[in-house]
């Protein structure tokens, strides 16, 4: 097996709650392919390279995004995984 990190970005206005849930579903994905999860960091919201513009306004009308919410999730899998 060989050793993965996963560095995902999101919105910093993002909820607790959606980003648990998408930890736990890429986590369950991993691990049904056979892989292990050896650890998930949250690196906290910090400052995108450049400025992002986002599909659609949020509820607030935000479009454009300067700070980002960073998780990493580290594991080992097979390549195909």
């Amino acid at each position: 097996m060989v050793f993965y990190e996963c560095l995902m970005t999101a919105k910093n206005t993002t909820h607790y709650n959606a980003l648990t849930s998408l930890m736990k579903e890429i986590s369950l994905k991993i691990v049904q392919n056979g892989g292990i999860v050896r650890s998930i960091q949250n690196h906290g919201i910090r400052q995108l390279p450049h400025r992002f513009k986002a599909k659609y306004a949020d509820r607030e009308g935000n479009r454009y995004y300067e700070k980002g919410r960073f998780v990493s999730v580290f594991y080992d899998a097979n390549p195909n995984v």
